[in-house]
């Protein structure tokens, strides 16, 4: 998270030595304190595994410590599965999903789990093949087949089980999914059938059924462009006339899901969310929201509809808790950041803790200063814990005095406050050639992926921060081809991946390692750290003007800039004149106010106290960046740093470049209250 050199000779020398001197001057341990559980937050969280049967399994762990009886449907079509929520939520089992032509594994292990003895299979030998029943039976499992000629048939044999009288139905259309889905889950807890239909006619099958069920009164699911007013017709002139009592429906699938939420009577403590262009985790999830008659909303991929957003802030306003089923490949990050914050452009918040100052009181006192809900002001906690090791062979060592329970400890405490945690690899502090020495090899590559896998996954986090410094140029392509490898790896298990890389505004030879546009499409976000501009005589940390010739620099390079996040500096630096040509300033880091109250350790001394100390006035540079001088026994000092007015006029660059939000540097420097009312209230208005 270091410095930007001005020169090309030595520039690297430099940056290493500097970054050393930072690092010695923040050396004061935070004090020891008992660990104080997060305060209650509204929750938005996610179930989800590495595929659509992996998220099926997840959400009948949720929902299911046994279940005797089971529902099994093929994850490949929807037709015949349906209508299988209410027949799952009657028989009290998950509605599971698998491969046509066999039982997957995953499958085959959570029935053991429930103890199920019963499964119904949903559909003919062409959606579940002879072959899963034998798997069954060898798992002894007793399968029960429900099928007919089509999907409608198939509807009917579904209702006579699990619903074999009733004076209501739903109909809906068998060709498409999402309205089926919208009912599903009030279905399944009312134990009202869900039939099917043509747009223009209605099936046999499905006629047959009403009249078998008793059925009187129909609710109809959908507009007239997927099921016609002649629907009604025919439905009023069966041998025992059925009546259309309701139609739910809107624009697009999405207005009728919302229609459906609106009229229907549900329990909104929590809203289940699923994507609107796929069925497996929103049929799946359904069996799951019926047990508690909660409704399941259905979103698309980008771009949120006035009524989808209207229910969204409905239910946030009532403080309704968001679940969301699948991963980041099927609801992106930006989307989940939209449901939770309401925003219409969510920004990303990513917020880096220090390591190394009081261990792991230290390390979550910095995210204890983020006043609750910690939603408003941040998204991704990323802790500075790992290091590349200095044998360059792939390894990775702790970067902090801790042990794996610590991360643990930590990770959990984060996530309690609904935020994501995103450990930070970086380069070695000791032999800047290591990165060179890693990224090189496409074994040691390898071998570092899996170490970097091995501890995301040890910890629960939710993604990495890559954080590689000190290299070559010549590293650039192989930084490039690890990103790809890295990100092919983690992207599938819903991982995020960030990447921090130095400012570049094109002038920088010795920065060419750092290839935004080939960078770009391996990374969730691509953190460019715009701080550290000064770093041998006086000067502002991260002027205006520069950090916006990076963003433009960027944005010509054609870099999607919905994935940059902006360096903001939590810091100032206090520079002191030493007399010494070879090194005519000295440097100490500080925050806005003292770290920790009053303290004897000079430097822990914060800007605004050191202003009413020396009684120093105030100037602005041209990018409204402050400054002022004073002068003690050490010598003559000059100090630029950040507050609220420049932190604003950093944060017009959001808009102006169209980008993802911010990453920080860092909690560190607004563990004291002071400055965290100040850095807090700056984030929540320009990104929330």
């Amino acid at each position: 998270m270091n410095f930007i050199t001005k020169t090309v000779i030595n520039k690297k020398i430099l940056s290493i030595f500097f970054s050393l001197i930072i690092l010695l001057s923040l050396t004061p341990i935070l004090p020891f304190q008992e660990v104080q559980a997060a305060p209650a937050e509204s929750v938005t969280d996610r179930i989800y595994g590495n595929t659509l049967y992996d998220t099926a399994v997840e959400i009948s762990k949720e929902g299911w410590d046994s279940a005797p009886i089971a529902v099994l449907a093929t994850g490949k079509n929807f037709p015949d599965a349906l209508t299988g929520t209410v027949l799952a939520h009657k028989v009290n089992g998950p509605l599971l999903l698998t491969e046509s032509d066999r039982l997957s594994p995953v499958v085959a292990a959570e029935l053991q789990r429930l103890g199920t003895q019963e499964v119904y299979l949903l559909g003919g030998t062409v959606a579940l093949s002879p072959g899963i029943e034998k798997s069954l039976k060898e798992l002894g499992i007793s399968p029960k087949r429900l099928s007919g000629w089509d999907q409608y048939g198939t509807a009917a044999e579904i209702a006579r089980v699990a619903t074999p009288r009733s004076n209501q139905a739903f109909l809906v259309n068998g060709e498409l999914f999402p309205d089926a889905l919208s009912i599903s889950s009030y279905a399944a807890a009312q134990g009202i059938p869900v039939l099917l239909t043509r747009s223009d006619a209605l099936p046999l099958e499905s006629a047959k059924v009403l009249d078998e069920l008793g059925v009187s009164e129909v609710t109809l699911v959908g507009g007239t462009a997927v099921i016609k007013d002649s629907i009604e017709e025919q439905l009023s002139k069966l041998p025992q006339p059925v009546k259309v009592t309701a139609r739910y429906a809107g624009y697009d699938q999405y207005e009728t899901n919302t229609a459906v939420l609106n009229q229907l009577s549900f329990d909104t403590s929590k809203v289940y969310v699923a994507t609107g262009q796929n069925f497996p985790d929103a049929l799946a999830g359904a069996a799951l929201a019926g047990k508690s008659n909660t409704p399941i909303l259905l979103i698309p991929s980008t771009q949120l509809g006035d009524s989808t957003t209207n229910y969204l802030n409905q239910r946030r306003a009532s403080g309704s808790a968001f679940t969301i089923f699948g991963g980041w490949g099927v609801i992106s990050y930006k989307m989940e950041s939209m449901i939770r914050t309401g925003a219409v452009q969510p920004r990303v918040s990513l917020q880096y803790t220090q390591g190394g100052y009081g261990g792991t009181n230290g390390m979550l006192n910095q995210v204890k200063s983020i006043p609750s809900p910690a939603t408003d002001y941040a998204d991704i906690i990323a802790p500075s814990w790992y290091y590349l090791d200095d044998t360059a062979d792939g390894n990775v060592v702790g970067g902090w005095d801790a042990t794996p329970n610590d991360y643990k400890q930590f990770t959990s405490f984060v996530q309690s406050r609904n935020l994501k945690v995103l450990p930070v690899f970086q380069s070695s502090w000791d032999t800047p050639k290591t990165v060179d020495t890693v990224m090189a090899s496409e074994t040691t590559r390898a071998k570092l992926i899996v170490e970097i896998m091995d501890l995301v996954n040890s910890v629960n986090a939710d993604g990495v921060v890559i954080d590689f410094e000190f290299m070559s140029n010549d590293t650039g392509p192989y930084l490039t081809q690890f990103m790809k490898e890295l990100y092919a790896k983690l992207h599938p298990l819903n991982k995020l991946v960030i990447q921090a890389v130095m400012p570049r505004t094109g002038a920088e030879v010795w920065l060419e390692e750092f290839d935004y546009p080939a960078l770009a499409p391996y990374v969730d976000y691509l953190h460019i750290m715009t701080y550290d501009y000064s770093h041998g005589a006086p000067g502002p940390i991260a002027p205006l003007d520069w950090s916006s010739k990076v963003m433009k620099y960027t944005q010509d390079q054609g870099v999607d800039m919905r994935k940059v996040l902006l360096g903001i500096p939590y810091y100032g630096v206090d520079w002191t004149a030493t007399g010494n040509t070879s090194a005519p300033y000295s440097r100490v880091s500080r925050g806005l106010h003292t770290l920790y109250g009053t303290t004897a350790d000079k430097d822990l001394g914060g800007m605004m106290e050191l202003i009413a100390q020396y009684n120093s006035p105030v100037q602005r540079d041209s990018s409204q960046v402050p400054y002022f001088s004073y002068t003690d026994t050490a010598g003559t000092h000059t100090v630029y740093y950040d507050d609220a007015q420049s932190w604003n006029a950093k944060m017009g660059l959001l808009s102006q470049y169209g980008l993802g939000g911010v990453g920080a540097w860092s909690l560190y420097w607004a563990s004291n209250p002071e400055s965290s009312s100040t850095i807090f209230a700056v984030l929540k208005q320009h990104l929330r």
